[in-house]
């Protein structure tokens, strides 16, 4: 069951801070990887190649947790995961991402760059917030 998220919170997730999602690999062992992320609606979507290991991780088992911090102030939340394979949505959203971090035109650079390339091959991870905490100091 998601938690529905105060307007601080929300706030707070709206801006563009980098994430630290934490997945468990098949032997127990937590793994975190730094992400960017947006909110939608009452989720977490990050955008990621399909071949990653945190990808392989939620498709074994979907627990995740997404930690965010600006000096004193963090917001933790926890929850289940599901995954979209659709590369169109998912393709889409790595551009709204990357502009929602870089603004569009660096965004375009940045998409734009032979590195790049495999950014079709991706999946959404939708991440429901079924626990949060939050603390602003």
């Amino acid at each position: 069951m998601t938690v529905p998220l105060d307007d601080i919170a929300r706030v707070f997730l709206n801006e563009a801070h980098f994430g630290t999602l934490a997945t468990v690999n098949p032997k127990g062992i937590p793994s975190q990887v730094l992400v960017w992320y947006m909110l939608q609606e009452n989720d977490i979507v990050v955008s990621a190649p399909a071949s990653t290991y945190k990808v392989r991780n939620l498709r074994l088992n979907p627990w995740a947790s997404l930690s965010i911090s600006e000096g004193p102030r963090y917001l933790t939340v926890r929850g289940r995961t599901t995954i979209d394979d659709d590369q169109e949505r998912s393709v889409a959203l790595y551009r709204q991402i990357a502009t929602r971090y870089l603004g569009a035109d660096a965004a375009e650079r940045w998409l734009a760059q032979p590195s790049r390339s495999g950014a079709a091959d991706r999946v959404t991870i939708h991440l429901l917030i079924e626990h949060i905490m939050f603390s602003q100091r």
